[in-house]
């Protein structure tokens, strides 16, 4: 039994036609005599008294066709809803975020979206990308924003945009040319180890190894804090794009092209196959690209660098 069996046979007794009630329905009088008869063979009860003009339900059919209207309404009131909760995303979405991007990100796409769907809620975990990797695969949570690509069996990567890296350094440097080979490893100063842009930034500044020369150490995941350090105690970081954006002009003075082509990382979300709470995750990426920097869309003006993650 079907419910477009029960909205012929409805359509059917309120006309009393086949004809008339077959060109209603869109499909042809023999199609709609073959429902019929499969239904009432179905259910084993004889729906219509055929010898009358017109056509009209029998007695155990009327009561059948009676429940049938019933159930069509409250299909349709089912349908009715299911669409009520596409439109409100009454929900909450679990996302795992890097540090180097949350700061930086968040403020972009969080006020556009929370004024359009006010019951969207975001519930946002600040993690290194181990954790965020393990937690979406633990389904601690739903989604994860990082730099991709990640290598880890039961994951899928899906790239969002391109953030390009600049040299950031300090008033004494300001008006010095940098080339990426001649940077004194001992005036750059890097997040803490585990941090993929850390391990990003090693690779293309081709550091093999570092040791600390300097008396004064400073271990953070926070890109906020780099850009005081250098402020404040000198030398050279690398800041990936989103983080300029929020420099005052006297420190916006201070950023600096890397040499030869721009390298950039890839940011994307990691999901599990088959990952719950599609319409969420698609809504979130929707306003993540919508707001971002338009440039940022493309890869094909950058040297993306491969952040090497394998978990």
């Amino acid at each position: 039994m079907t419910l477009n069996q029960l909205k012929y046979a409805l359509m059917l007794q309120r006309v009393g036609n086949y004809k008339l009630a077959a060109k209603k329905l869109g499909i042809s009088q023999p199609a709609l005599s073959i429902q019929i008869q499969q239904l009432e063979e179905q259910i084993g009860v004889k729906l219509f008294d055929r010898s009358t003009n017109p056509i009209s339900p029998t007695l155990d059919g009327a009561e059948f066709l009676k429940k049938s209207e019933e159930i069509i309404v409250q299909s349709q009131n089912l349908l009715n809803f299911s669409g009520e909760l596409k439109k409100d995303f009454n929900g909450t979405l679990k996302v795992g975020i890097i540090p180097t991007l949350a700061p930086f990100l968040i403020p972009l796409f969080i006020g556009p979206l929370q004024e359009d769907y006010p019951h969207f809620k975001l519930d946002f975990y600040e993690l290194i990308t181990e954790e965020i990797v393990k937690s979406v695969k633990r389904g601690d949570l739903d989604v994860g924003l990082l730099s991709t690509p990640v290598k880890s069996s039961g994951i899928e990567c899906m790239a969002l945009f391109y953030e390009k890296f600049y040299l950031y350094c300090s008033k004494d440097n300001a008006n010095h040319k940098f080339n990426l080979r001649d940077v004194d490893h001992k005036e750059l100063w890097l997040l803490d180890e585990g941090n993929c842009f850390r391990d990003q930034v090693s690779n293309f500044c081709d550091i093999k190894e570092i040791r600390s020369h300097k008396n004064f150490i400073y271990r953070t995941n926070s890109i906020d804090a780099l850009i005081k350090i250098v402020d404040n105690k000198g030398g050279i970081t690398i800041l990936p794009e989103l983080s300029t954006l929020t420099l005052n002009e006297e420190q916006e003075e201070r950023l600096k092209e890397i040499d030869e082509r721009n390298k950039a990382r890839e940011i994307g979300m990691v999901v599990i196959p088959n990952y719950d709470k599609k319409r969420f995750i698609n809504k979130l990426k929707e306003y993540i690209l919508k707001n971002i920097p338009g440039h940022m869309l493309k890869w094909e003006d950058y040297e993306v660098i491969d952040p090497q993650i394998n978990i």
